[in-house]
């Protein structure tokens, strides 16, 4: 009786983890990244020749750093663009559940 159970319990957790696991997918990452500059009075600004798009966040916050070595009396920040949603059957089929 105790390994039926035991047998069970597991199962159940494997259904569970590996459904919240497939519903991840779902979530979206931004795939864009944008440099956004700012001069003194808090009025944003473009400056020719300096690089603003990035796929990485990484990439970007390095070149921030720089800029802001070069052109000290400018400040700098990061924005992201979301994607479009594309939405898969089981999210829907769950949101169809819910309501």
């Amino acid at each position: 009786m105790i390994k039926i159970l035991d047998r069970m319990v597991t199962g159940f957790f494997v259904v569970i983890l590996g459904t919240l696991w497939y519903c991840t997918k779902c979530f979206v990452t931004p795939n864009q990244y944008t440099i956004l500059v700012y001069d003194v009075f808090g009025n944003q600004v473009s400056i020719d020749g300096i690089r603003t798009n990035f796929n990485t966040p990484k990439v970007a916050s390095n070149f921030i750093l720089e800029y802001q070595n070069r052109f000290s009396q400018y400040s700098f920040s990061i924005a992201s663009e979301m994607p479009v949603i594309e939405r898969n059957w089981f999210c829907e089929m769950l949101q169809k559940i819910q309501r």
